[in-house]
């Protein structure tokens, strides 16, 4: 009789204890088997959800979470204010305006191997009786000037890129001839780049933006000609570059800097190629106009600079891009 008694009165203290009370945690290392205890290592309690590590801003513009993009560069048009340049067959013109083009290519992805081009097709002022005399000044223009630089790069380490490339530049005046036009330089080249900004590591991917990948090079002409501000061709040799970018404060603009010396096949100075100016994207301030980001204004001015023959040429420009 006490045994049932007892029985029953703590079954009843077992049923009035708290669900937490009955379910009291059992140390984990107590559940392992025998083999294991000697090796398993303290166990981390789980993480609140409140306090699990986020991904950043940072992380999540990453190359490694961009989707891929096979076709990436620039297109656009310059209108030049003033200034003359050397065509191809040594002639001196003025250019009216420019349509521009940089196109890349992936070819091996995984190997960092793709393949660009360069493209201007130079129109030239109504002058020296090329364009009806009765064109105004703004609608009057001839197409004078073909230049094409296409080749393959290849990403082999890190920021390092390495380049092979040929390059055309074709005069589309006629001249003197009614039927054909004269005046051609070609060659081919090779060039060592070394990427100095974070841009270069998204090369590529999505957002990747060609007009801020900042990079120093070295190169050598194999063959064949190029043409001086004195209207001389010469055989060029060592070419060194340098693409600089640099931000303005918090305005989404930008100062920019292209340089290239080539000197001659006998290692002697020849000409010095600088554009510099500045950059500005300025629909990126309204997030209404998102669509249009990626659009740039430049104002800027190209150089060639001859040491041989003490001449710099100036050409003042403005232009609008699209970055795709």
């Amino acid at each position: 009789m006490h045994r049932a008694v007892l029985a029953a009165w703590l079954l009843g203290l077992v049923g009035a204890m708290p669900v937490s009370a009955q379910e009291a945690p059992v140390p984990w290392r107590a559940t392992l088997p025998d083999w294991l205890d000697d090796h398993a290592g303290p166990i981390a309690p789980p993480v609140p959800a409140s306090e699990a590590p986020t991904a950043t801003c940072d992380q999540a513009d990453s190359p490694e979470s961009l989707p891929w993009q096979t076709v990436w560069g620039v297109v656009g048009v310059r209108i030049f204010m003033a200034g003359p340049k050397v065509a191809p067959n040594g002639q001196e013109y003025h250019p009216s305006f420019s349509l521009d083009l940089d196109f890349n290519y992936w070819v091996w992805r995984t190997q960092g191997l793709y393949v660009f081009a360069d493209i201007r097709f130079w129109n030239e002022r109504p002058e020296n009786g090329v364009t009806n005399g009765k064109d105004s000044w703004a609608l009057g223009f001839s197409k004078r000037q073909f230049d094409l630089v296409g080749g393959g790069a290849w990403n082999y380490l890190g920021s390092w890129e390495a380049r092979a490339n040929a390059y055309t530049f074709n005069n589309l005046n006629r001249g003197l001839d009614f039927v054909h036009p004269a005046g051609l330089n070609d060659g081919f080249g090779l060039e060592n780049r070394y990427y100095l900004s974070k841009e270069y590591a998204k090369l590529g991917h999505t957002g990747f933006d060609v007009a801020r990948a900042d990079f120093l090079s070295i190169g050598y002409y194999l063959t064949k000609d190029m043409v001086g501000n004195d209207g001389q061709t010469f055989k060029p040799g060592l070419m060194l570059r340098a693409y600089l970018t640099h931000d303005l404060g918090n305005w989404p603009a930008y100062a920019f800097g292209d340089f290239t010396y080539i000197s001659e096949r006998s290692l002697q100075a020849k000409l010095l190629l600088f554009d510099v100016g500045l950059a500005a994207r300025p629909f990126r301030l309204w997030p209404l106009m998102d669509a249009w980001r990626d659009w740039e204004i430049r104002l800027g001015v190209e150089n060639t600079a001859d040491f041989q023959v003490g001449n710099v040429q100036n050409l003042w420009y403005a232009s609008i891009r699209v970055i795709y």
